[in-house]
């Protein structure tokens, strides 16, 4: 028998596919994401060339990424309940700029020749925690500011403008270092966190549902986890999150030192490879929103997991700059494919007043990429980093045999 859930009103042929920008609202917070992403994709390129430049160490970099997902994932789930409870707009923008002080503070270390590497462990520590409310939360805003025929478009689009910044962001990171330095770089990176927190502040009446009753927050992160372990289309759609996050997503993390250590590349370089990869997030959005309400869309998860898997092996074994460029753009594809659909499936799926502990969990298991970065990276330093890649896709096609094939739930999804 077929699960069904609700379906979306669909829209007669030939309205703009751009539907969910005509509110005024989630215009704003569409730019706002945008220069949070861009300041994201440019964020572990520099932290991360800057700890090699002064540690010469693979675990230390890789260190640096783990220190910010240990906060990250564990926070993230009262994140969530934060979202829930909180109102969402001045949640995001206490979090926007907190991140905002912490970059501009390593910045004018950088720059005055102070900083040491406990430093840039502290601050990854601090990210973490911030970006463990940032996320969730604006994860969940999305439903307060377009209505529900439009969520799809909405997420699609918040995604496709997160992947432009994704393109950007990294490729003028890399080029500013390699022609200015890290410090430079680093001014650039805390501007666009500013100017993401601004036009969170030009969000007018917002409004949002809250709890009619408060439980203990214990109670509350357990009903998400609760929600999560009993409804099988959220257990199968963030389980297989999970490993997507920890054995195929860290990739994207040391990216860094697989290009200057495999492909012997410059930062410039390092930020063309991560902008491959949002080129195909890009293309792949197009594609989504142009699909519309697609009705097959447990289908396009699957072969979106498919994809990533496939490209994510081939991209380990390439030797040559301009062919992992290439595959990149199809692991970039396959990656948030899944992630768009997966929200998607999410968020029609959950009632609101559970929107954000469950975002909250789907975010986390995204979180493991950063504690997968630091077990890719010492099992490169033993293995190589060509098997290390491998593996971890292997193991991720593993995991989408049993939950996404075998599995008769998201087979038989109509959403």
């Amino acid at each position: 028998m077929a699960v069904r859930l609700g379906r979306l009103k669909v829209r007669p042929p030939g309205l703009s596919r751009l539907q969910a920008l005509r509110y005024p609202n989630f215009r704003w917070f569409w730019i706002s994401t945008s220069g949070q992403a861009m300041a994201q994709g440019m964020q572990f390129l520099i932290l991360g060339w800057l700890v090699l430049d002064l540690t010469q160490d693979v675990a230390q970099f890789g260190l640096t990424i783990f220190l910010y997902g240990i906060p990250n994932l564990t926070l993230v789930l009262f994140g969530g309940i934060f979202a829930d409870r909180i109102n969402r707009k001045k949640l995001l923008l206490f979090s926007q700029f907190g991140v905002t002080v912490v970059m501009f503070a390593v910045a004018a270390l950088t720059i005055s020749d102070l900083v040491a590497v406990w430093q840039i462990f502290a601050a990854s520590f601090l990210l973490g925690t911030l970006h463990a409310i940032n996320m969730p939360t604006r994860l969940a805003m999305v439903v307060n500011l377009v209505d529900r025929e439009d969520i799809m478009n909405a997420v699609v689009l918040n995604a496709g403008v997160m992947n432009a910044g994704r393109i950007i962001g990294p490729a003028i990171a890399g080029f500013v270092i390699d022609l200015a330095g890290i410090g430079p770089a680093l001014f650039v990176n805390a501007g666009c966190f500013l100017a993401a927190a601004t036009c969170v502040l030009l969000i007018r009446n917002f409004v949002q549902d809250t709890p009619e009753r408060r439980t203990d927050i214990f109670r509350a992160l357990w009903d998400g986890l609760v929600f999560f372990k009993r409804t099988p289309v959220v257990f199968t759609v963030i389980g297989i999150g999970f490993a997507f996050g920890f054995f195929g997503m860290p990739h994207v993390q040391v990216m860094p030192a697989f290009a200057r250590e495999v492909l012997n590349a410059t930062a410039g370089q390092a930020g063309l490879l991560i902008t491959a990869a949002g080129v195909g997030s890009l293309v792949a959005n197009m594609i989504l929103a142009l699909l519309g309400n697609y009705r097959n869309k447990n289908l396009l998860l699957i072969g979106s997991l498919l994809l990533f898997e496939a490209g994510l092996f081939l991209f380990a074994w390439s030797q040559w700059f301009w062919v992992s460029w290439v595959v990149l753009l199809f692991v970039g594809m396959g990656s948030i494919a899944y992630i768009s659909l997966g929200t998607t499936v999410l968020q029609l799926s959950v009632p609101q007043e559970l929107q954000g502990r469950v975002m909250s969990i789907w975010y986390a298991s995204a979180g493991f990429m950063f504690i997968g970065s630091l077990p890719m990276s010492l099992a490169a330093d033993y293995i190589g980093w060509p098997v290390a890649l491998a593996g971890g896709a292997v193991v991720c096609f593993v995991f989408t045999l049993w939950l996404a094939i075998f599995r008769p739930t998201l087979r038989r999804l109509e959403i």
